[in-house]
């Protein structure tokens, strides 16, 4: 009996032993066990902004930068910092491990981000002005990469818009250094997808019919350009709706603002005579896309009108709107914004 006992005690050491051999190796596996590729000694690989830990282990994989998708995924989970991987350039050198990648992909001290901030309403073209000034990129390249058909495909919309106005979110970025004009329009148009496509206020039969994706994205685009007041945007997209009901023309200045050469900046009557099927004063409906780039409050209020009986609005110069219900309440607030003009200008 005493030797049977030894001869359990022995095979428990030994299985002890082999456990903490056996954890030993799967946490060297996981953690510590260097790269080795063939080839190239140092490879440069780029974390897109918005790209989720699969995706960036995924590419990794694809680059044979990490030997195994799992082992990295565990490192990054067990470590805590699946949500601090940063978006920027990097260059990998031979022979690191898991742990030695993850606190570079995390260290903010070895990453040069530059902020970049696409107001709400910028259209393409103001982008593009604005990456040429703060990026030193070429706009003229930002604009053709806008007009990338693979993308415009991935929404459904291609052979029915020209370019992706209305689909390149406005937000403050931290940007990797070199970005290219193409990286920039993927960037900001990846973040459209996922303010839109992850939002659970917004439908999904809106998500899932691209003529109802469209509409929504043009709607809230007209509502952007008339308004910046959160509060308003309900209100304006009501008017919108009420017209459209009627078959009243939109006459939406933020249509006609797109449409000239030289905007945006105070519409004269010869504006709103000008020949473009984007011209909601001459032309019945919703113009053929977006005249900007909405943000999600302008987006959710194309979704979500406010039901009233207004028709009309007009400036208060004070950044508001005063709404009528039909042309003479429209006439008199007309009438009372010109003399506060007047008054301000004595």
């Amino acid at each position: 009996m005493l030797i049977l006992t030894e001869k359990i005690r022995s095979i428990l050491k030994y299985l002890i032993l082999l456990n903490v051999f056996l954890i030993a190796f799967i946490v060297y596996q996981i953690y510590y066990s260097p790269y080795n590729w063939s080839g190239k000694n140092e490879k440069d690989f780029e974390v897109e902004q918005g790209k989720t830990l699969d995706e960036i282990a995924f590419s990794l994989k694809q680059n044979d930068i990490i030997p195994s998708i799992l082992l990295f995924k565990i490192a990054v989970k067990f470590s805590g910092k699946e949500n601090q991987l940063i978006s920027s350039s990097y260059t990998f050198k031979n022979g690191m491990n898991n742990i030695e990648l993850l606190e570079i992909l995390t260290d903010k001290n070895l990453v040069k981000l530059t902020k970049f901030t696409v107001p709400e309403g910028f259209t393409i073209k103001q982008i593009a002005n604005l990456a040429a000034k703060k990026l030193n990129l070429s706009g003229d390249k930002f604009i053709r990469e806008a007009s990338n058909d693979s993308l415009i495909g991935i929404i459904g919309l291609k052979g029915k818009i020209k370019n992706l106005e209305g689909f390149l979110y406005p937000n403050t970025y931290e940007l990797p250094k070199n970005t290219t004009e193409k990286k920039l329009v993927q960037i900001l148009f990846n973040e459209f997808q996922k303010k839109f496509f992850n939002n659970n206020k917004i439908n999904s039969n809106v998500k899932e019919n691209d003529t109802l994706l469209l509409n929504t994205i043009i709607l809230a685009s007209i509502i952007q350009g008339e308004t910046g007041m959160r509060n308003e945007m309900p209100v304006i997209s009501g008017v919108y709706k009420n017209r459209m009901k009627i078959n009243m023309k939109l006459e939406a200045d933020p249509t006609i603002q797109y449409i000239i050469p030289d905007g945006p900046r105070r519409l004269l009557y010869s504006d709103l005579k000008i020949n473009s099927p984007y011209n909601t004063y001459i032309n019945k409906g919703l113009p053929p896309g977006p005249v900007n780039n909405p943000g999600i409050d302008a987006i959710l209020a194309a979704l979500q009108p406010d039901v009233h009986n207004f028709l009309f609005f007009v400036a208060t110069g004070d950044g508001g709107h005063k709404f009528s219900e039909n042309y003479s309440q429209h006439q008199q607030a007309v009438k009372e914004y010109r003399q506060n003009q007047k008054n301000k200008n004595k």
